[in-house]
């Protein structure tokens, strides 16, 4: 079952904390050789995809995290809501094409696109400490209001999101990634339990 976007913030930590354990869960079920097997060199491995998540998380908690020390800084009156929030439509949007089932692929731009022989530990390590920081960074914007705080995107400055939207951009886009490594997993040619590793 696929969880829905949360609402508020305590939905957001609370779907933080599943995705964690859903990705600890994933790698821990495999061995080394099988999160790194790809169908074919043109697709990714479980480990590619949890390595192309780290290279999209880290660039927008460092934007995000600029957003939230900007609004929390002395003498920063940062607007205030405990919801509901508006966002604007076409980042909601945005947001949408990122949700599970994946019925539409698409190009990967060069910086996110992950290094092929990454170590399933240290992308795992790397998604938990991003896990981490994004709570963080959630429970620090407790209060505000996160349709009315903005923020560019580090790939296309043109496209702005709300700081609620970016929170549900990054968990949605997780969601994707996990969804599609569960996908792999159930490929006919994925290496049985015991494999290697």
């Amino acid at each position: 079952m696929i969880p829905k976007r949360a609402a508020d913030v305590d939905g957001l930590l609370a779907e933080i904390e599943r995705q964690r354990h859903e990705a600890t869960d994933l790698f821990e079920s495999v061995s080394t050789d099988a999160a790194r097997w790809r169908p074919d060199e043109s697709r990714w491995s479980m480990t590619g995809h949890l390595a192309h998540v780290g290279l999209v998380n880290e660039a927008y908690l460092g934007r995000i995290d600029e957003v939230v020390s900007a609004a929390r800084a002395e003498g920063a009156a940062p607007p205030m809501s405990d919801g509901p929030y508006r966002h604007p439509w076409i980042s909601t949007w945005f947001v949408g094409t990122m949700e599970p089932p994946v019925k539409r692929r698409m190009k990967t731009l060069r910086p996110m696109v992950p290094e092929p022989d990454v170590d399933p530990d240290a992308a795992l390590s790397t998604f938990h400490a991003h896990q981490a920081k994004l709570l963080s960074l959630v429970e620090a914007s407790r209060g505000m209001d996160l349709g009315k705080i903005r923020f560019s995107s580090p790939f296309f400055a043109l496209l702005r999101f709300s700081l609620g939207t970016g929170f549900d951009l990054l968990l949605a886009h997780n969601r994707r990634h996990l969804w599609l490594i569960r996908e792999l997993q159930e490929h006919a040619d994925f290496p049985s339990e015991g494999s290697g590793g």
